[in-house]
Formats: structure tokens, C-alpha cells, sequence
């Protein structure tokens, strides 16, 4: 939350971190592939100037899943509603159902190569 709290869309850090850690201790958003869709239960439209999405990257996969599976990309959703929540989810998981996608996400040496990787790929599904 705090790399979201540095667009300056993301007014309160702390208080989306604790509402992520709530959301997580009901049931981990962690997925198969190693990655995890983090959010809160609900939208915190109080303390967004608009949608925000981070993306987290370890070197190596942490436990993160309810079963100990390891996760190594953590994306943080920030969504002003419901509606925008659904949306963002949708399309990022049509972004991250590619494994070759995930290899090359996973391979990027720094934060605007993964954003130049995520905006080329959601392009490429547009014109699919």
C-alpha cells in the first residue's frame, strides 16, 4: 500500500494495508500461478483520488496461501466501487491466465519494463 500511496491517488496506506489484511485473514487471494489479486472486502472510496493498481515482485515465492503454497507477484487493487472493483479484476485476470505472460512478468529487471509488459499484453486482448 505504501507503493500505491506514492501516485498520490492513494491517500491513507495504512488504512488499505489493514483492510487488505482483513480481507486476507477471511480467505487468501493468492491463486495457483504464484500470484496474489490483494484488496480489501470493499472498495475504499474515501481514501482514493481514483483506481489504483500496484504490482509487487519478489525474487523468490513467500508463503502466502492459506496452504502454504509460495507466491511471488502480489498486484494490490484499489478501487473507488464496486463496479470498477469487478472490472479491474476481470481484466487482470484475463492478463495473468497467460504463462508465458507470467514468465516474462516475473523476468523484468525494473518497474516500468512490467508496466510496458502489462499494457502491451492488455492491448494485444483488445485487438484479439
Amino acid at each position: 500500500s505504501e507503493l500505491a500511496a506514492a501516485t498520490h491517488l492513494l491517500w491513507d496506506a495504512a488504512a488499505m494495508a489493514d483492510a487488505v489484511r482483513a480481507r486476507e485473514a477471511m480467505h487468501s487471494t493468492a491463486l495457483d500461478n504464484g500470484i496474489a489479486l490483494l484488496h480489501p472486502r470493499r472498495p475504499l472510496a474515501n481514501i482514493l483520488a481514483e483506481a489504483v493498481l500496484a504490482l509487487g515482485i519478489t525474487p523468490s515465492g513467500i508463503p502466502f496461501s492459506n496452504d502454504g503454497r509460495l507466491t511471488d507477484v502480489f498486484f494490490l487493487i484499489c478501487s473507488t466501487s464496486e463496479h470498477e472493483h469487478l472490472r479491474i479484476l476481470a481484466r487482470l485476470s484475463r492478463v495473468i491466465n497467460d504463462v508465458f505472460f507470467l514468465h516474462d512478468l516475473r523476468a523484468v529487471p525494473v518497474a516500468k519494463t512490467a508496466h510496458d509488459l502489462i499494457a502491451a499484453r492488455e492491448a494485444s486482448m483488445r485487438t484479439a
